[in-house]
């Protein structure tokens, strides 16, 4: 029957560059027994499992083991030896003399994670057969589509969202050289997706200039409507991708009507300026023709107790969400006609008692930025609410004319986020300003209403 006898091996944690007989190369392992094996052949077993290190067995010389401890010699006389009951049968010495340089320690988190990113770069151009585990964004980098279609991958597979072809998603991502490479690979360069888009009707609503230009110089269609009386060229002829339009063949010109409501919708946007708005969390209703007092008298409260202070002057603790619904700032808003803005953080001014109360004889549209998501906005008309939407989502063929006048297909944005919806809700009840900035920023002054329990559910 074999025997285990319990042992201790201690690893120098550095060579020590000064010791002689030591080396950068290897290290001495002094091993601890707490008693002798017996004699016979004998097996020193190593394994080391953290650092993926199996099983090992040595021969050992029992009999020079025996030979050594004959040498032995007792250190301190007269002492009672242990119980062996009460030991552990362990003997451990303990060397330090710098820092480990033969055996490096496990990686931390941060390196292991490092070195997997590494890899997966390192395999990201790997060539391969299909179009698995391609992000969004990766439909604008040229190398790594070359190198799925090198790899056999179907140049026009259906792969992405509404039957998208590749094609689709690198033109959307402003993939110029990624759309080069695609066509040289036979596709069709006019292929529609299942809601009936070919890859420059999403090229033109990047408004990416270098991916038009690649598609209309391969021959792309330009003219052929694609949502109602849109085609990707009429949409180019609203936006700053006009001139290349109209020296394509086949161009045609918009009626001045359209013109007109273009350049209208254009310069309600602008009047939101060019700085971004902090429109996340807004509730704000435009009302038209209203003055401040009016529109405060409206909601319930006497103008004389309303005067414009600073929102850290404001009566109630923006900390406290359910106090702050309980009142609304008001601000005039000037223009040609001018009228008021409500504004909240919360969505207060697009509820509808607030918008029948404060819309008798006039128009009101109370639109709520909700920061878990969508955009909703409500129309009042003569006290009654006679609409609600949800807007700034891309149009469909369905949706109001206006929808594409404000530019709610137009994915890259040459305006602040938000600027094109809060344009449409003045233009819903017919302001004509020319300054919105100061009527949504949060931090301009404005008279604070306190909103009767009629008012609030």
């Amino acid at each position: 029957m074999a025997r285990t006898v319990q042992a201790v091996g201690l690893i120098p944690l550095d060579p020590g560059l000064n010791h002689a007989g030591r080396s950068l190369f290897k290290t001495d392992v002094d091993l601890y027994l707490a008693e002798l094996p017996p004699p016979g052949d004998t097996q020193l077993v190593i394994e080391w499992p953290d650092e993926e290190m199996a099983e090992v067995r040595t021969p050992v010389d029992a009999a020079a083991l025996h030979t050594a401890s004959s040498r032995a010699f007792e250190v301190w006389q007269g002492l009672e030896p242990p119980d062996p009951q009460g030991q552990s049968g362990v003997f451990m010495r303990v060397e330090v003399s710098g820092p480990p340089t033969l055996l490096a320690p496990p990686l931390p988190r941060d390196q292991r994670e490092t070195l997997r990113r590494a890899e997966e770069a390192r395999q990201r151009y790997v060539p391969r057969a299909d179009w698995q585990e391609m992000g969004y964004r990766d439909w604008g980098d040229t190398a790594l589509i070359r190198a799925r279609l090198e790899g056999g991958a179907p140049p026009d597979a259906a792969v992405g969202p509404h039957g998208s072809t590749p094609l689709h998603l690198a033109a959307e991502q402003g993939g110029a050289e990624a759309v080069t490479v695609l066509l040289s690979y036979g596709v069709d360069i006019d292929v529609r997706d299942d809601a009936g888009h070919t890859p420059l009707w999403y090229a033109v609503h990047g408004l990416d200039e270098a991916t038009v230009r690649t598609l209309t110089g391969a021959g792309a269609d330009v003219w052929s409507p694609q949502s109602g009386p849109w085609s990707p060229g009429r949409l180019m002829l609203t936006t700053t991708l006009a001139p290349l339009a109209e020296a394509l063949p086949g161009a045609v010109k918009l009626a001045p009507e359209e013109v007109a409501r273009q350049q209208a919708a254009d310069s309600l946007i602008v009047a939101f300026g060019d700085e971004p708005l902090w429109t996340e969390g807004l509730g704000a209703c435009f009302v038209r023709g209203l003055s401040e007092d009016e529109l405060i008298r409206r909601l319930g409260a006497d103008p004389a107790q309303c005067p414009r202070t600073d929102p850290e002057d404001a009566p109630f603790d923006p900390s406290d969400y359910e106090e702050s619904l309980r009142y609304v700032g008001v601000r005039s808003v000037d223009g040609a006609p001018g009228g008021c803005v409500i504004t909240q953080d919360g969505y207060m001014p697009s509820d509808n008692p607030v918008l029948q109360a404060i819309s008798a004889d006039t128009t009101a549209y109370g639109v709520y930025f909700n920061p878990k998501g969508g955009t909703f906005g409500t129309l009042a008309r003569d006290g009654e609410v006679v609409a609600s939407e949800e807007i700034g989502l891309a149009p469909h063929e369905s949706d109001p004319a206006a929808y594409w006048t404000f530019r709610f297909w137009q994915r890259e944005h040459t305006f602040p986020w938000g600027a094109d919806i809060l344009a449409y809700c003045c233009a819903a009840v017919g302001l004509r300003i020319t300054d919105g900035r100061d009527a949504v920023d949060r931090r301009s002054p404005r008279r604070w209403v306190a909103l009767p329990s009629d008012l609030r559910r």
